[in-house]
């Protein structure tokens, strides 16, 4: 049994989604110890407990210690096999962090999966991120990888809901290449509001396009998605999705969750000013995509290499998992907080 310590890098869930998920895939079993040590309430909450029952449903895993803040687990997975059920995490607890820790294991199989919980909400990617950034990115590969959005689900109530596909994909993975970035051509809004006035929605939208049309960035389409529930009652709350795309089929994304007594033009503002941020360096990769690629570089057949535009711990975290696990060598080049190529000779996985 290979064991894993929770407490290494950032010492959050991300050890644990990786590793789990890499666990299914390879068929190997894995003890977690010290799990989300370095949070102020660690040990495993609904969100974790939730992610893994869902990946033991797709591998018929026998677990153990998976209770709410349970430190230490077990994982002992079954063959993949094709799978149809439902996720309910009961809490605003992501949706798309849960979704990271079951998309590896899903790739052999047909899999369906309906998800309740938050779908923006602060400290993880929103699901239009997942949709409209790493999907298509791993779609490119070989996945074959789709995401309906049922409801918007926000802190604290959550309530949201996606259905999740992915079908039978080709295996092993393309490499992962995005070393260039091309001109910009359009940027993409996607503002959303629940249980508020209408103009919220509009309102985050115009904010976010006036504060990028007054900065220094060339010219470029604007095409926004608008979308407000104002009577809607059984969840309170509203995000903005920025994804800038380039002349290449690169896309930077970027987004900001709305704040109670915060006015939505200021909550545009900071989204359009995180998208900024990330388009400083000119790389194709932004510092979140980076982090949710490393497991499918790793697994993918041949070289693959990325520039992104800041190396986080995230990232560093993902790749120490990736390589204890599946016993690959990545290579970075760059600083924390800094751009940074990263390469791998992926393991070419295929069941």
């Amino acid at each position: 049994m290979l064991e894993i310590d929770g407490s290494e890098g950032e010492g959050g869930g991300q050890i644990l989604r990786t590793s789990l998920s890499l666990a299914a895939l390879t068929g190997k079993e894995i003890k977690i110890n010290n799990i989300r040590s370095s949070r102020p309430s660690p040990g495993l909450k609904p969100q974790h407990i939730a992610g893994v029952n869902a990946l033991a449903n797709i591998c018929s895993a026998e677990v153990s210690g998976v209770f709410r803040n349970s430190h230490s687990l077990s994982f002992k997975p079954e063959k993949i096999s094709d799978s149809r059920f439902a996720v309910k995490i009961g809490t605003a607890g992501s949706i798309s962090l849960l979704l990271q820790q079951i998309l590896p294991a899903s790739l052999p199989v047909d899999c369906t999966v309906r998800i309740e919980g938050g779908t923006s909400v602060k400290w993880a990617p929103t699901i239009t991120y997942l949709n409209k950034l790493l999907f298509p990115v791993l779609n490119r590969a070989g996945a074959k990888l789709s995401l309906k959005l049922i409801s918007t689900g926000f802190f604290p109530k959550g309530n949201g809901s996606v259905s999740f596909t992915s079908k039978k994909s080709s295996l092993p993975l393309k490499p992962i290449t995005l070393l260039e970035q091309g001109s910009l051509q359009s940027i993409e809004c996607f503002s959303f509001s629940s249980s508020l006035p209408q103009e919220v929605s509009r309102n985050q939208a115009l904010g976010a396009k006036n504060f990028l049309k007054k900065s220094n960035l060339s010219d470029f389409d604007w095409n926004q998605e608008i979308k407000a529930e104002p009577n809607r009652s059984n969840t309170i709350g509203s995000s903005v999705s920025l994804f800038a795309k380039f002349s290449d089929g690169s896309i930077i994304g970027a987004s900001s969750i709305g704040q109670k007594g915060i006015p939505a033009e200021q909550i545009g503002e900071q989204a359009a000013k995180n998208l900024l941020a990330e388009l400083g360096p000119a790389k194709p990769v932004d510092s979140h995509l980076a982090d949710q690629l490393i497991p499918f570089m790793a697994i993918a057949n041949g070289k693959s290499e990325i520039q992104c535009t800041a190396l986080s711990q995230h990232t560093l975290t993902n790749i120490s998992v990736c390589e204890k696990i599946l016993g690959c060598k990545f290579e970075v080049v760059g600083g924390m907080g800094q751009p940074a190529k990263i390469s791998v000779q992926g393991i070419s996985f295929a069941p």
